[in-house]
């Protein structure tokens, strides 16, 4: 006896990463797509740390397929101006909605010693105001 699972009504056809490293000054993009079962129109936003990731930030958006675009990727004292964070894709159709597991934005910089060594570190560290 063979049983087919059915698709739950609303599902991620891709879900984000666990961890993206970004360069301050460059960009991201961090995929975020999902589906209803009837082929109905979803809609996607992203939070960060809890709350709507793009109101209010000129250089973050969502693309037509869902994706965060972040661009250009900033790293302040500040943590509510900078980037770097928890983030997670929710995906709404109708009064259904489900959220991603999170993503970490990790944000990657350079400093003299490591240009000169070819090397990059993260920039998760406490910077000083």
């Amino acid at each position: 006896m063979c049983v087919l699972a059915e698709r739950p009504a609303l599902y991620f056809d891709q879900p984000p990463p666990s961890d993206v490293i970004a360069h301050v000054g460059g960009s991201v993009y961090i995929n975020c797509s999902a589906r209803s079962r009837d082929a109905g129109q979803v809609e996607v936003t992203w939070l960060r740390e809890g709350r709507d990731a793009v109101v209010g930030v000129a250089r973050r958006s969502v693309s037509e397929a869902g994706a965060l675009v972040v661009a250009p990727v900033m790293m302040t004292s500040h943590s509510v101006a900078g980037d770097d964070g928890v983030y997670v894709c929710v995906a709404r159709r109708g009064n259904v909605s489900i959220v991603s597991t999170p993503v970490t934005l990790h944000i990657a910089c350079e400093s003299l010693y490591v240009v000169l060594h070819r090397a990059t570190m993260l920039c998760n560290i406490h910077l000083i105001k």
